[in-house]
């Protein structure tokens, strides 16, 4: 029994047209199972990697912790050293933390002329090597000064607290200008609600005017 060529030829372009409809299929079902699997995947990753807010290269959080902390038995060397690093970190965050241990000393370090803002001699000490918060407040700059001046307007005059702000006050301005952290003073004074907040804010500027008269003799 013979079988038209025309028959076969439509046999076979049957056969193929089916053929290229199973393989489409299967290519398209195997593009929606890898693209299932990239995003199982990617998601999977985004929930064991914490988002870019939530993020602490730096640090920042443990070492803020460790300064909040009421633990006791947290060595004096780890908090100095978180005192040091926050100023590195130049987290806004930790202003207001730092600004709490003006009075936090570093015990390593020897007594001597820790209360000269100008060292002179090779074994003077500068107030904010002994009390590392000033030196880590000082790194913020201007950013530093609503916390430090809070500090001011508010300790009684005379504690270590207060008397580091001032020192810190003066050492970001002796970096900017001078006048500026008078005038800056004497603002700040004028809108103080604090009892004796006003006078404690004009005595800063009037120590920062001194020492400005100091600098151009």
């Amino acid at each position: 029994m013979r079988i038209k060529k025309s028959n076969v030829s439509i046999v076979l372009g049957a056969t193929l047209v089916t053929v290229v409809i199973l393989f489409s299929m299967l290519f398209s079902n195997m593009q929606v199972a890898s693209q299932k699997g990239e995003t199982e995947q990617n998601k999977n990753v985004s929930n064991s990697q914490p988002g870019k807010e939530n993020r602490d290269d730096d640090g920042v959080q443990e070492f803020i912790k460790i300064l909040t902390s009421d633990d006791r038995e947290i060595p004096p060397a780890r908090k100095v050293d978180a005192i040091k690093h926050l100023g590195d970190s130049k987290a806004p965050v930790a202003i207001s933390i730092l600004a709490k241990y003006l009075d936090y000393e570093d015990k390593s370090i020897p007594v001597r002329n820790v209360d000269s803002i100008n060292i002179t001699e090779q074994d003077d000490v500068s107030p904010s090597k002994r009390f590392p918060a000033i030196g880590s407040l000082v790194q913020f700059g201007k950013a530093a000064l609503p916390a430090l001046v809070g500090v001011i307007e508010k300790e009684p005059t005379g504690t270590m607290r207060s008397k580091n702000a001032n020192i810190a006050v003066r050492y970001i301005f002796l970096r900017e200008n001078v006048m500026d952290g008078i005038i800056y003073l004497e603002k700040a004074a004028s809108e103080s609600n604090v009892p004796e907040g006003s006078q404690r804010l004009l005595t800063a500027a009037n120590e920062l005017r001194k020492l400005l008269e100091k600098v151009q003799e």
